[in-house]
């Protein structure tokens, strides 16, 4: 399929009511507002394509750029490619669940999260703490760095409450995935929970959201078993 032949199917898929969502949520324009339903029927339609993903990502439209990332081969991007996506990469839609899983699935996952994660810019090192906390769900733990780990969560404790709203998130979000999915850490990183206690949320207080990273995981514990 072409880059055109998308876009115009992308374009017929825009929703307003969507596209108004994903606008409250931090997106930014262009975009059309396609649902990530319809964007993943069109991904099994053109399977993995490098080239194709390349050029739909350079066009700076949201849906389109997340497309990209469906539609991305993980063992075919270069570190440049990751560094240049990131930094286009405009809200969390893009920099967490886009970006940051092509990088968890390359050859480059770990280069990637360490150099994100010491980055100036926001949306970078969200997307670096969101590397890990997707490997901690698909990589055995005998392949993570459990004392890297273990620091990270460290200096998360000691940074948490001075960062912004969105990177407590993220890193509350870190907390939660390794309590419950790194065995190695459970104790560990239960500990620090308790210690971080809660933050708040990036929207309004809702069931969804008002538990502490100790209640998330004491729910969730162990789910990679």
């Amino acid at each position: 399929m072409l880059k055109d032949e998308v876009m115009i199917l992308l374009k017929e898929h825009g929703n307003d009511q969507t596209k108004k969502i994903y606008l409250k949520h931090g997106a930014k324009e262009p975009l059309y507002g396609v649902k990530l339903n319809d964007l993943k029927e069109l991904k099994k339609r053109i399977k993995l394509d490098h080239n194709l993903a390349l050029e739909l990502y350079k066009t700076g439209n949201s849906d389109v750029m997340y497309l990209a990332g469906l539609i991305e081969d993980p063992n075919k991007v270069t570190m440049n490619q990751l560094d240049e996506w990131i930094k286009y990469a405009n809200w969390d839609m893009l920099s967490e669940r886009c970006v940051a899983v092509v990088a968890a699935k390359s050859p480059f996952k770990f280069e990637a999260a360490r150099k994100w994660i010491n980055s100036s810019e926001e949306e970078t090192v969200c997307a670096g703490y969101a590397i890990y906390s997707i490997l901690f769900t698909i990589l055995d733990d005998n392949e993570l760095d459990i004392e890297e780990i273990k620091n990270l969560l460290n200096k998360i404790l000691e940074n948490i409450h001075s960062e912004t709203i969105r990177l407590q998130n993220t890193m509350n979000n870190f907390v939660i995935m390794a309590g419950i999915y790194v065995k190695p850490l459970h104790e560990f990183t239960m500990e620090i929970a308790e210690r971080i206690g809660r933050i708040n949320p990036i929207l309004a207080k809702n069931n969804c959201n008002i538990q502490t990273a100790t209640e998330y995981i004491k729910k969730y514990e162990y789910l990679k078993n």
